[in-house]
């Protein structure tokens, strides 16, 4: 029988609500986190953590008096309906940004074919001197090829951020959650 491997997080929040709301801190105060406790956790989950087989195990530590009954059914309840609208609002981030990058590959393409005839154009002019018809020539090619790079660029790097939230998040709608009083320090 093999164990299931957890990845262990823990956080410490004044109240529940602080799990999706950034409370108001005090920056003199050692305990300031300066986040919500959706975003601590965010910024524990590590791709290694999220693939594979490990599971998370979120552990919350309230104050006793933010304690109650069935809190930790409410707190994954809540967290996965907050996961499931991030999910869903990336999902029409990434659809947006396809199209636009589709739009600007179809209209960098256009015009790198327009830039080719023209470069060619360029070179074989006769009025020209050489150099001016070489420069403009080549000038041309370089302009719309770099033309062509922001589209280029949306499909290569633009993307990711999207898909690794989108992973973190339906990570997060799996993850173990148990909401337990703070310790009292010794």
């Amino acid at each position: 029988m093999t164990r299931e491997k957890y990845s262990e997080i823990t956080i410490h929040l004044d109240s529940i609500h602080d799990l999706f709301t950034q409370p108001a801190e005090d920056p003199f105060s050692k305990k300031a986190h300066f986040l919500s406790g959706i975003e601590l956790i965010k910024s524990e989950l590590k791709p290694t953590s999220i693939g594979g087989e490990a599971r998370t195990r979120t552990t919350i530590f309230l104050p006793k008096e933010s304690i109650e009954p069935g809190l930790t059914e409410k707190t994954t309840n809540a967290l996965q309906r907050y996961c499931q609208f991030k999910v869903r609002q990336n999902k029409r981030a990434m659809i947006a940004l396809r199209r636009q990058a589709l739009m600007a590959l179809l209209l960098g393409t256009l015009f790198l074919v327009s830039g080719l005839f023209l470069s060619q154009f360029l070179e074989r002019v006769t009025f020209l001197p050489t150099f001016l018809s070489t420069l403009f020539s080549d000038g041309f090619v370089i302009a719309f090829w770099v033309i062509l790079w922001r589209p280029v660029d949306f499909f290569l790097f633009e993307l990711w951020p999207y898909w690794r939230e989108d992973r973190i998040y339906k990570h997060m709608m799996t993850m173990e959650i148990n909401v337990a009083e703070e310790p009292v320090p010794e």
